[in-house]
């Protein structure tokens, strides 16, 4: 449902005026916070790895990318459960379809296949687990110059974890 919704958003995304990355590869950084709406999770700080293929016409405003990236938990999110604290943290490997709309300012739209892992503990009893499945995302870059852009993103990893992030780009 939330895909459903971030495609609608597209449109919006035309309305920005600018280029995105000229054609080739890029890699980059990102780092943000896992933001679980699940009760007694409190927020993870994850950083992250990107790395990706730009190819379209930028003159024309509008480039679309292949875009893999890797997260991993930096900072454990608390945890409330049955009365005692404890630490969560998720890893996520995904690759992504991107469209870039724009120039010097763009937005951006992704969709693709993510693969997360997760475990809790609390009180010495662990729980780890693995998922797999569509995730979506969308956001807005500053482009400084033919290399170097800086962009801030809103991932959904599942149903009940969002990712928001802010990163950096080198084009080479």
């Amino acid at each position: 449902m939330r895909i459903i919704k971030l495609a609608g958003l597209l449109p919006a995304l035309c309305l920005i005026s600018s280029q995105a990355m000229a054609e080739g590869f890029y890699a980059g950084a990102k780092a943000g916070w896992m933001d679980p709406d699940i009760r007694g999770f409190d927020e993870a700080t994850n950083l992250g790895v990107q790395g990706g293929y730009t190819f379209g016409a930028p003159d024309t405003g509008i480039t679309w990318a292949v875009e893999a990236e890797l997260t991993t938990t930096i900072s454990d999110g608390d945890v409330q459960a049955f009365g005692s604290s404890g630490n969560w943290d998720v890893d996520t490997q995904a690759i992504y379809g991107v469209l870039r709309i724009g120039d010097a300012l763009y937005g951006k739209l992704r969709l693709g296949f993510l693969h997360e892992d997760a475990s809790a503990s609390v009180v010495g009893a662990s729980a780890d687990g693995s998922d797999s499945g569509v995730s979506g995302g969308l956001g807005g870059g500053w482009r400084a110059n033919q290399q170097l852009s800086f962009e801030l993103e809103y991932t959904m990893v599942e149903e009940d974890i969002d990712f928001y992030s802010v990163g950096m780009n080198f084009a080479f």
